[in-house]
């Protein structure tokens, strides 16, 4: 007898329950029995650690409060710093992997990260034998797993927000001057991806709209569904961009994704025999939390009340970050590329050779507080800047070698001329500067064009 796709995967799905009250269709031989056993395991394992991992997140930790992108390192010290986290995570990491954690705590694939992963690993296969146990009169579970689902999406949801609000701003992706002048080969992949990313706002808002649409979807009960299935798609492209450029949140882009895939599984069955087959597909299974209309009506409506807030509370955080400490910032009169067109040590002229170590090339001054200085071989030394207008004055510090602080006098002759004059390494310098507009900067200057008579490829 011929097993048909889309019965024997809902079967699989199915629970005892289901398959006693006839809301599937039995399948044919021993298989699909160990099948549907297999697959109930695999979803307690994969409920059971999807908890233990979101309860432990700290990028989880601050969407649910609302926290915006710009405050994810404060929120990873304080959640590193929990009782019931650290010590876990400390034993496990010296038991398994051999080496004491450090106090550094970023929440991407640091070694916190990947000891984390091996305690909820054996957290989940510890408790998923309990659960079967528990469980093995096959007792309807529909309530809680609702309630599961219904965390899993806000997590989720919440992530989807932070990911969107963050581009849509936009404050993830700048792309400084200093970008501007650093040769191509001496970025790093995720350098580039940044600047490609950065250097198109329009590009970066659209790819934050659509992870807010995801969010949005997921608070719906009506839409989750979908919002798991956008969420899905969006995920498995940040976690290939995470991959291909290195970008250090592969972790935990995996682990969305996976979050998508697990709310997306009782979809499986319907989805395959709506692409598989020509029948009709059966209605979804309700997502009702209770068995008063009017008690729906209310959790739908405060799902969705809080969801709005959650992406509110983002947007705000994140805007106000942007205007503080992004692209919404007020730029300082110096912003800019200057090309150094004189330089002198203690009254020797320096000509504009690439051998010359001592001789700078351009001094970038991306914000307020952040100044890089370029060498003749195109090398940056990036630096905290304190510019003082009224005073005239500079004042470096090295970011690599914070002991090396050095403060210039500077005159400006014109508004595109700069002269610095002060004391580095023992020798007195004197600079002048020429503003680059940056509009002669392709990436910046090119612009949009429906009609080109060639290629432009540069």
């Amino acid at each position: 007898m011929k097993v048909r796709v889309g019965k024997w995967l809902r079967t699989i799905a199915s629970s005892p329950a289901d398959r006693a009250a006839g809301r599937v269709f039995p399948t044919v031989g021993a298989r699909p029995p160990l099948l549907a056993g297999a697959a109930r395991t695999a979803h307690r394992f994969g409920s059971v650690y999807a908890g233990l991992y979101c309860l432990t997140s700290p990028q989880v930790y601050l969407a649910l409060r609302g926290g915006g992108m710009g405050r994810l390192q404060e929120a990873a010290d304080s959640w590193a710093e929990l009782w019931a986290i650290r010590p876990v995570r400390n034993w496990m990491s010296v038991r398994v992997l051999g080496r004491e954690l450090g106090d550094r705590f970023d929440g991407g694939d640091d070694p916190h990260t990947w000891a984390g992963q091996l305690c909820w690993l054996a957290g989940a296969a510890a408790a998923t034998p309990v659960w079967s146990v528990l469980d093995r009169h096959g007792t309807d579970r529909t309530t809680l797993d609702k309630w599961l689902r219904l965390a899993a999406r806000f997590c989720l949801a919440g992530q989807m927000f932070s990911y969107g609000a963050a581009k849509a701003v936009p404050l993830q992706f700048q792309l400084p001057p200093s970008k501007l002048v650093e040769p191509l080969g001496d970025l790093s992949p995720m350098g580039l991806l940044w600047a490609q990313t950065g250097s198109s706002k329009p590009y970066q808002m659209v790819l934050g709209c659509a992870e807010i649409a995801g969010g949005l979807l997921l608070i719906v009960p009506r839409t989750a569904s979908l919002g798991a299935l956008v969420s899905a798609a969006e995920m498995a492209q940040v976690l290939l961009l995470n991959l291909t450029f290195d970008v250090p949140v592969k972790v935990h882009s995996f682990h969305l994704l996976l979050l998508s895939l697990l709310l997306l599984a009782p979809e499986t069955p319907r989805l395959a025999e709506a692409l598989l087959t020509r029948r009709p597909v059966p209605a979804a299974a309700s997502a009702d939390l209770f068995r008063s209309r009017r008690s729906n009506r209310i959790a739908t409506a405060l799902q969705v009340g809080a969801g709005l807030w959650l992406l509110g509370a983002q947007l705000r955080n994140d805007r106000s970050f942007w205007k503080k400490h992004g692209g919404g910032r007020e730029k300082p009169e110096l912003y800019g590329v200057w090309d150094v067109t004189d330089f002198s040590a203690d009254g020797e002229r320096h000509p504009p050779v690439t051998t010359d170590g001592r001789r700078w090339r351009r001094v970038v001054v991306d914000s307020a507080d952040a100044v890089a200085v370029q060498h003749m071989d195109d090398s940056l030394d990036p630096c905290m800047a304190a510019i003082d207008m009224n005073a005239g004055s500079i004042a470096l510090t090295r970011m690599a070698d914070p002991k090396w602080r050095v403060t210039f006098a500077f005159e400006r002759p014109a508004d595109d001329r700069l002269i610095l004059e002060g004391d580095v390494d023992g020798n007195h310098l004197r600079l002048h500067l020429c503003r680059r507009d940056l509009g002669t900067f392709p990436l910046v200057g090119r612009g949009f064009h429906w009609v080109q008579d060639n290629s432009y490829l540069r």
